[in-house]
């Protein structure tokens, strides 16, 4: 059984998903690429690694352009564009539910009174 490893890159990532100056997205050369095996998202198993995977690069791709505040959404619309490219339902899905998780915890933190 032959596995073939698909690349996946977004060009420009940041800059254009976060709305910077056209001159900025002009001269930018930074790309956000990765692989997958789309054998492996055919198994929970590697659909969660292939996810964690993601969650880790952007994170450093990210990591990279020291947004400061603007990091969380910079990883947010990047994991996003990523997961969209890669166009795998159950990929989609478990994005899905790791952002209704993620909200359910931001609002039980504001729900939950402090000292």
């Amino acid at each position: 059984m032959m596995h073939s490893s698909r690349p996946f890159a977004i060009a420009g990532a940041v800059f254009m998903l976060l709305g910077a100056a056209p001159v900025v997205q002009a001269q930018s050369t930074n790309v956000f690429t990765f692989q997958t095996d789309q054998a492996t998202l055919r198994t929970e198993a590697g659909t969660l690694e292939t996810y964690e995977r993601l969650v880790t690069q952007t994170g450093q791709y990210c990591e990279q352009f020291d947004l400061g505040v603007m990091s969380e959404q910079c990883e947010a619309e990047v994991l996003a564009a990523a997961i969209a490219q890669v166009d795998s339902p159950g990929l989609a899905t478990l994005h899905t539910a790791r952002l209704a998780e993620q909200a359910r915890h931001a609002r039980q933190d504001t729900a939950t009174p402090t000292s």
